[in-house]
């Protein structure tokens, strides 16, 4: 079935097929003005909840563009009709299968990108997961299930909870919440010492040339062995230079990998903080501005500027103050410290490792 991918309520927000399982993230209904609109809202202000559409990328009437989940709007490219297929055998008068087709002036059909490319996603996620198998950070293969050459089924280690709520609703359970509620809490220590392990795969993809891209609390998930954090999705991975093909020389390697610590410095602020979030997109970056070079909106831009290299964001900084945490003075600096390196316009991947040591205790990491 078609489906919103990762459950995301941002605009725009990826779709792919998935096996059924009954979540809103999978559920369409035809409104009255031709909209197929998820059951997933789109969140935003106050609880308020706008609707999630499907939407022709960048209203690009033309074979092969991309369609997306995006804000409901009344332009043509989130327009849709249903032509039945098939009827169902049991319930009479009821579509079992329909044709999604576009009320542009193409009228295109809606359909699968490429069956081959969904291979070669998975086969390149498998790729990967193999490549940095010896890294404690990363979710460890298990087993892959093929067909003639093609993986079919990864199957991968049992985890926990997510460190935060992701792309996800407010309330959606996650280690955040619970220190929130004060069911558990960190210390400055071992929340470095415990994400560690994924500052060290971080640290891994960027000097084999890649990186994360997709790197948020909902994909950095607590271990049911230990008291340590692993990171899953591998599936936007790219290499470090993939992004100036499509928006420009200004995001180059150093964008990339800006942007992967800028979103663990996030994860990191929320468990030294007592469970109190700030908004990734506002810090990592987010669609409002950029365009790729088709004329599409990009689903990344340029984080916040930092400006002095040696001053955290605003946010940071007034969170580090309002957080109210009985830091002493040797931990605020050491955890100020840290957080610069995340958030520096130029990441210098083992001083943000060597800082994080000096926080959880050690000498050497």
């Amino acid at each position: 079935v078609l489906e919103i991918r990762n459950e995301s309520r941002c605009s725009p927000a990826a779709l792919s097929m998935a096996q059924l399982n009954g979540g809103d993230h999978q559920k369409w209904r035809l409104d009255s003005k031709s909209r197929l609109v998820s059951k997933l809202g789109l969140e935003g202000p106050e609880g308020f909840c706008e609707a999630l559409c499907l939407d022709v990328a960048g209203a690009r009437d033309e074979r092969g563009s991309a369609v997306i989940a995006y804000r409901q709007n009344e332009k043509d490219n989130q327009q849709w009709q249903l032509e039945a297929v098939a009827t169902s055998s049991t319930i009479p008068g009821r579509c079992r299968v329909v044709k999604v087709i576009s009320q542009m002036a193409g009228g295109r059909a809606l359909t699968i990108e490429s069956g081959d490319q969904m291979c070669r996603d998975a086969a390149l996620e498998v790729h990967y997961l193999a490549r940095w198998s010896d890294e404690a950070g990363l979710v460890r293969l298990q087993r892959v299930v093929w067909n003639g050459g093609t993986p079919k089924g990864i199957i991968m280690e049992r985890l926990g909870k997510q460190l935060g709520k992701g792309t996800g609703a407010d309330n959606k359970a996650c280690v955040l919440q619970d220190i929130r509620n004060g069911d558990m809490s960190h210390t400055a220590a071992g929340a470095a010492s415990s994400l560690m392990p994924v500052a060290h795969v971080l640290r891994r993809l960027h000097r084999d040339g890649y990186a994360f891209n997709d790197l948020h609390d909902g994909n950095i998930l607590c271990c049911l062995d230990n008291n340590s954090y692993k990171v899953i999705d591998l599936g936007s991975v790219t290499l470090t230079g993939h992004w100036v093909s499509q928006l420009g020389t200004d995001y180059d390697g150093r964008w990339s990998t800006n942007r992967d610590w800028r979103a663990f410095g996030v994860a990191f602020l929320g468990l030294v903080c007592g469970g109190r979030q700030l908004n990734l997109w506002d810090l990592v970056g987010t669609n409002a501005c950029t365009k790729m070079h088709t004329g599409a909106q990009c689903p990344w831009s340029a984080p916040v500027p930092a400006g002095d290299p040696c001053v955290l964001p605003a946010d940071v900084s007034s969170l580090l103050v309002d957080s109210g945490m009985a830091w002493t003075h040797t931990e605020r600096l050491n955890i100020v410290s840290a957080l610069v390196a995340m958030f520096a316009p130029c990441i210098n991947d083992d001083d943000i490792c060597k800082k994080l040591g000096v926080l959880a205790g050690g000498a050497d990491h």
